[in-house]
């Protein structure tokens, strides 16, 4: 197995650390292994849901009752 070493702030280290710890990873460098593994299958995720996303037709404008809505959710999920 080879090893890297990356310099991040310690804010970002700080949040790196407390996503692994919450998603259950005995430490950072599982998680961030488990996280690149992941990225191929994510990105075609992402452009599964943007192709679908397209092909549904117009879009609507949001009213600010649902933005709200999305901001206070997120905020809920992610902290802010």
């Amino acid at each position: 197995m080879s090893t890297i070493s990356v310099n991040v702030p310690d804010q970002i280290m700080s949040a790196i650390a407390k996503r692994a710890r919450n998603s259950g990873y005995a430490d950072v460098n599982e998680y961030v292994t488990q996280y690149v593994l992941r990225l191929p299958e994510r990105r075609s995720e992402v452009e599964e849901l943007t192709i679908e996303g397209l092909q549904s037709g117009p879009s609507l404008p949001w009213d600010k009752t649902e933005i709200e809505d999305m901001r206070a959710a997120l905020k809920s999920k992610y902290g802010g």
